[in-house]
């Protein structure tokens, strides 16, 4: 009588790898229907493993109650592969939301999830570039080496609030909680106005060099409008930058003063002013804001000509900011903002006029901006008229504060200059003319005028001259 077959819950099955290889398998189902499913790169090992796990089953208890199901044992063996990679999510959930992400795919692109999932994979190239803060920074200075000085100080001035960070922090990492901090110390709606459009015109270049994917500027809270008025200076402040402009580095910044205290140009719109574009009856204005894109006509009002006349306009002169610095304080105005010059004038203009539009159209600006910030500025209407009289001659009696050596008001004409400078050393002639030996030079330069040279007066005296 031959033996009963043994019932092997394990089998070992030889199967062939992709790559021609054979490997072994051991395969099964435990009592409480758990599959076992290993793979061994030799068959010794799996015959053993298969051994081992045999006796393991033979003495295991059954721990489960049978119940009915639709399913194959095939199915049932995968579906308990599936629960436990769900890692306790519902297979139910996952596959009903798969289902639902391949249709929404497929209505977009045509395509299959695994389709979708394969072109990603093969096209998707990284968006932002990590660049740090303080590189940044440097490449945007240098993309605007086209622009004027004035331009390139005020990004470079509006940027330092972001140098105050940590400067390898990266471009796209600085957010709306980064930038208000920086804001708020300053109280003045106006310097965080400033300071908002230079780090907004910062980031909006970074978004387009892809260095950031968003502005957080834009979602800053709306600053509440200015209405204030601006700070002008009054008429005798106004007569005191004029007579130190005309007094000063022989007049070096007295027609740059003149048209923008009558004239109410931008500083800007100086800079770029050639004296050709002076007119017998106005301005022709260019650059500035303007980019020179288009040209502005201003109206040149008597008093303008009557200036231009005795200090003719030859461009801004050198070392203009440290001469305005002196004529400010010359000035001793009670508020000092910037562009008070230009305020100045058209708030006179205004007064003038009478005419907001026109006001407004000269000026190169806004009726809006004339009516919130110019309109009822100046206290007393009387000092519109004596406004636009002060004539070079009309301030003889007005004394200013001028550095020492400056200040002469009669110089002498450049014949009698001409003849003194050959009379005495000037050394000695500054200080009876009561200026800087170094103010003479200058004005005989200026002028034309010539000098001794270098060891004449010393030759003079061994001649006993």
């Amino acid at each position: 009588m031959s033996r009963p077959k043994k019932d092997e819950r394990f089998k070992v099955k030889a199967y062939t790898n992709d790559s021609g290889t054979t490997s072994w398998r051991v395969t099964g189902y435990w009592p409480d229907g758990k599959r076992e499913r290993k793979n061994f790169r030799y068959k010794s090992d799996a015959v053993e493993h298969r051994a081992r796990i045999e006796t393991e089953a033979e003495g295991a208890a059954i721990n489960y109650q049978l119940q009915r199901t639709s399913l194959s044992r095939e199915q049932l063996a995968d579906a308990e592969s599936a629960i436990n990679l769900a890692s306790g999510t519902s297979v139910a959930e996952i596959v009903a939301h798969y289902r639902k992400l391949e249709a929404a795919v497929h209505a977009k692109t045509g395509l299959s999830l695994d389709g979708a999932v394969h072109f990603l994979a093969q096209h998707y190239k990284p968006e932002l570039e990590d660049i740090a803060v303080g590189a940044a920074i440097e490449r945007f200075l240098k993309s605007k080496e086209g622009h004027s000085k004035r331009t390139l100080a005020y990004y470079t001035t509006g940027l330092k609030l972001l140098q105050r960070m940590n400067p390898n922090t990266l471009v796209h990492q600085i957010g709306l909680k980064a930038i208000e901090p920086l804001l708020a110390k300053y109280k003045n709606i106006n310097t965080q106005r400033t300071y908002r459009r230079s780090l907004s015109t910062f980031f909006n270049w970074c978004v387009r060099h892809h260095y950031a994917v968003e502005n957080p500027c834009i979602r800053l809270d709306k600053l509440p409008a200015d209405t204030s008025q601006v700070s002008i200076l009054s008429l005798d402040e106004a007569k005191r930058l004029l007579r130190a402009s005309m007094l000063y580095s022989d007049g070096a910044m007295a027609a740059v003063i003149a048209l923008g205290l009558f004239a109410g140009l931008r500083p800007s719109e100086i800079d770029d002013l050639e004296p050709k574009n002076i007119k017998d009856e106005y301005i022709v204005v260019t650059g500035g804001k303007l980019r020179r894109q288009m040209n502005r006509r201003v109206p040149k009002p008597d008093i303008l000509s009557t200036w231009l006349k005795k200090f003719p306009f030859t461009g801004q002169p050198k070392g203009s900011a440290y001469k305005m610095k002196v004529l400010k304080a010359a000035t001793q105005a009670e508020h000092w903002v910037q562009d008070i010059i230009r305020h100045t004038s058209i708030s006179f203009q205004l007064e003038r006029d009478k005419d907001d539009a026109y006001t407004a159209f000269n000026n190169g600006t806004s009726r809006t901006m004339i009516e919130r910030h110019y309109r009822d500025v100046i206290d007393d209407p009387k000092s519109v008229d004596a406004y636009w009289e002060i004539s070079p001659e009309s301030l003889k009696t007005v004394t200013v504060d001028l550095p020492t050596g400056q200040g002469l008001d009669n110089w002498p004409d450049d014949t009698e200059l001409a003849k003194l400078v050959w009379e005495k050393p000037l050394s000695k002639l500054s200080k009876d003319l009561g200026i800087s030996d170094n103010a003479i030079r200058k004005r005989c330069i200026k002028h034309k005028i010539d000098l001794p040279k270098n060891g004449y007066w010393q030759r003079q005296r061994a001649l006993g001259l």
